[in-house]
């Protein structure tokens, strides 16, 4: 009987500090944010470009772990926010200011859009292909000009428009597309029922 009791008393113990921790647990997580920082504070971007900007909080077990992220743009629409990966894309030329807010804290990062494009340059596919891209989006693929136009995604293309850029056009008669991913700097080529990966040619 006496064993019994010890059992009892031991397991209200342990529920009783189970309790506790968990209240403490609570207590933490819903503590509110004190400070809100980003990593850059001011970018100078090129259109189509994507460039992460990481938050940290404090304290660091703060609730209201989701950053939301408001762009103010004088000049039109400048810039997106992909709140997934934290980046910030470049749209058009101009400048405007990206906001982040969590728990009444807020941290600012002033943004310059250059009338330039992140996707000019050389690059090359995985079995050796060159393409070229100019900033008015003429380019060369192989030996073959190709003009490029940036294109809007179809409904229920399962591609995340704030990572990707589209961009479509002609090869030996065959509709092509291109997709640039922001966050990786590469592409995606598909075209007559092929699929080409293209990283920069440096």
């Amino acid at each position: 009987m006496k064993r019994s009791k010890r059992i009892l008393i031991w397991l209200a113990l342990a529920a009783f500090s189970a309790a506790q921790g968990i209240g403490l647990f609570f207590l933490m997580r819903t503590a509110p944010a004190t400070a809100l920082r980003l990593s850059e504070t001011a970018l100078v971007l090129k259109m189509d470009e994507g460039r992460r900007v990481t938050h940290t909080i404090e304290p660091a077990a703060a609730s209201g772990k989701l950053v939301k992220f408001k762009v103010t743009a004088p000049d039109g629409i400048v810039a997106w926010v992909d709140e997934q990966n934290e980046m910030i894309v470049a749209l058009a030329p101009g400048k405007c200011q990206v906001k982040a807010v969590l728990d009444g804290q807020e941290a600012i990062v002033d943004v310059t859009v250059l009338d330039e494009t992140a996707l000019a340059g050389e690059w090359q596919t995985e079995d050796g292909t060159a393409l070229s891209i100019g900033e008015d989006l003429s380019g060369v693929f192989g030996s073959e000009p190709v003009q490029w136009t940036r294109d809007a995604f179809s409904e229920g293309e399962n591609t995340n428009p704030y990572r990707y850029v589209k961009l479509t056009g002609s090869i030996s008669g065959a509709s092509a597309a291109l997709y640039y991913d922001r966050l990786t700097d590469t592409m995606r080529l598909e075209s007559d029922g092929a699929i080409h990966l293209l990283n920069r040619d440096e």
